[in-house]
């Protein structure tokens, strides 16, 4: 995830010779159905999880049924049902979603670094299911999202919180995937206003110190 560099750092008067943390790079060929996506460059960690949250969150497969990494490749194959999304409005109340936005999250790599993305999925009682770090926000978006299908959760009945702005490409992986809630500390974008607008999706912008906008969809008290 990290390695060790020799760099030379200016203090604002001289240059000193020090070592730093960076973090690592790798870059993955990306297989579905024995057919060549692109590369993707990403942190070396919960590859597996990766591949299956970016076939079905990229809307590849709807189902994924094997995984195989081999060296830089890494092989999906699945099946594309073209399943019928669930557009129903979820329930979250607004004490759960204080609980998640009030829980410390502590991202190790970041704090080393300073390159790191996290995201990270809650239940809807505000309990925190899997915590993941990536060099890209999209990569840590795919990786708790394939956690959450290979553990049998209802992507339904879970909520993102993550790192980054909303952008349309986040909220579509939402759409295809099921998943319903995105919370995050920074806002979304017009298009990702819209489309979340259009599956029912409840978007969470600058959710810091207990405070939050909600975008689209609404919550419930009590």
């Amino acid at each position: 995830m990290i390695k060790k560099v020799k760099i030379k750092r200016f203090d604002g008067k001289k240059f000193h010779d020090v070592e730093d943390y960076v973090a690592v790079e790798e870059s993955y060929n990306i297989f579905i159905n024995e057919e060549f996506v692109r590369p993707l460059s990403l942190s070396p960690n919960f590859l597996h999880e990766f591949a299956v949250g970016f076939a079905i969150s990229e809307g590849f497969l709807d189902k994924v049924d094997k995984v195989k990494i081999e060296d830089k490749n890494i092989h999906i194959f699945g099946e594309k049902t073209n399943k019928t999304k669930n557009n129903k409005e979820i329930k979250i109340d607004i004490e759960t979603l204080k609980k998640i936005i009030s829980y410390e999250i502590k991202p190790k790599y970041w704090e080393i670094t300073g390159s790191f993305h996290w995201a990270s999925m809650f239940d809807l009682k505000g309990n925190e299911i899997i915590f993941v770090e990536d060099i890209g926000r999209h990569n840590a978006v795919d990786k708790v999202i394939g956690y959450s299908i290979l553990n049998n959760y209802n992507l339904n009945e879970l909520i993102l919180r993550y790192s980054g702005r909303i952008p349309y490409e986040i909220v579509k992986k939402a759409v295809n995937s099921d998943l319903k809630t995105i919370v995050s500390k920074s806002p979304p974008t017009d298009k990702a206003i819209d489309l979340a607008e259009e599956n029912n999706i409840i978007l969470i912008g600058f959710a810091r110190n207990g405070k939050f906008n909600i975008y689209t969809g609404r919550l419930w008290e009590g």
